[in-house]
């Protein structure tokens, strides 16, 4: 191995490249510095790259530093050194921990988390899709750039959409748990916040009466599953990922109530159903352990499309924002609302609440909407 003089730029600038391989350098000066034992420079064809070589655990390992003139002199390499053999001595180095990539430390994270699996599988998609350049990098080369530039990709007209909000939380829980495991500085924290502004939260129709039921009924004739499943997200004001996982099992008729293991802020809740929720779910087939089944019952139906005509759209989270208007055109107290939505509760009395639902606001609600689509009075449910 030849020797040269490391502790300089200029020094280690004057260094040629060879035509090809790669040329090891040492420093025999800095045989006295335990801190610098070990460092070399490898100098290939196009780069020059610091190592140090070590016997740890019993074996040799030789450890990439960083390249040159990022790092300028051989003192610049041992400060990294000392870092990384600190986190090796720790065991919170790449080979240890198994955390190479950010794409390690989502996976880390998905090991431990409780989330569904079809939630994890959108992870992956959105990162394949999106993401797949910078979460497969070394951890160490991720720099804020590459986040910003990743997050920037996905902005529209500077508007900040769901996709990139979903990225940009991704991001962030695949790097806190990079920094826990790797004792790393969190990248990610330097990210300025996205803010999803909808273009538009309103329904995607403008009526004196909502076309809400004749839509549903029109979509009953050709698929009951999905009809019904939209007329319970319009009379229960839920998300439609809670709408078409639910199992019998989760609903009681007889005490006319539906339990979601898991809403959207990770809690679970029994909800009160109207007076027309139970009579609709009386009148679906039980053809499977899901309230509404695909035709391979094992399964059940997708996240259901839009419903439209020539002149109207019904799409699923309309339901949830009509749900909420008739609620409030009754004048119910928010936080009934608020409870009924499957929102978490922002003040004191709300963790201390119990429960304020009853099945008399369930049933006042269904009885708003019929009014709202101009269902006449003679056919309205009693509650």
């Amino acid at each position: 191995m030849p020797n040269h003089k490391l502790t300089s730029r200029p020094a280690v600038a004057k260094i040629k490249h060879p035509t090809q391989g790669t040329t090891f350098y040492s420093d025999p000066s800095l045989k006295t510095d335990p801190d610098a034992r070990g460092i070399r420079l490898a100098v290939g064809v196009n780069q020059k790259v610091w190592h140090i070589t070590r016997r740890i655990d019993g074996g040799v390992r030789t450890i990439k530093l960083g390249a040159w003139p990022s790092l300028a002199d051989v003192y610049a390499a041992r400060d990294v050194a000392k870092e990384k053999m600190l986190a090796v001595s720790t065991h919170t180095d790449a080979p240890s921990t198994g955390i190479c990539t950010l794409r390690d430390a989502m996976e880390s994270h998905i090991e431990k988390s409780h989330a569904a699996a079809r939630t994890h599988n959108d992870y992956r998609t959105q990162v394949d899709r999106h993401m797949s350049t910078v979460f497969d990098m070394p951890l160490e080369d991720v720099t804020l750039a590459h986040l910003e530039r990743t997050l920037r990709a996905t902005h529209k007209d500077r508007q900040a959409t769901a996709t990139t909000k979903h990225l940009d939380q991704i991001i962030r829980m695949a790097f806190k748990r990079a920094a826990v495991l790797r004792r790393i500085p969190n990248v990610a924290d330097g990210l300025d916040k996205v803010r999803y502004s909808p273009k538009a939260n309103t329904v995607a129709f403008a009526a004196d009466q909502w076309p809400a039921l004749d839509l549903i009924r029109t979509k009953r004739a050709q698929n009951i599953f999905i009809a019904g499943a939209f007329e319970l997200m319009l009379f229960t004001g839920l998300r439609a990922g809670n709408v078409i996982s639910l199992r019998w099992e989760d609903i009681d008729l007889d005490a006319r109530t539906l339990h979601v293991a898991r809403l959207k802020n990770g809690k679970d809740r029994v909800f009160p159903i109207s007076d027309r929720v139970v009579a609709l779910l009386n009148s679906l087939p039980r053809t499977s352990a899901w309230a509404f089944p695909q035709q391979d019952v094992s399964k059940h139906i997708f996240h259901p499309d839009t419903l439209s005509n020539d002149d109207h759209k019904l799409r699923p989270h309309d339901c949830r924002r009509l749900f909420t208007t008739a609620a409030r055109r009754l004048e119910l107290p928010a936080y009934v609302i608020s409870q009924l939505r499957g929102d978490v509760g922002r003040d004191m009395q709300d963790l201390y609440d119990q429960g304020s639902m009853k099945h008399s606001h369930v049933n006042a609600i269904a009885k708003q909407i019929e009014v709202e689509c101009g269902v006449t009075p003679d056919l309205r449910l009693v509650g």
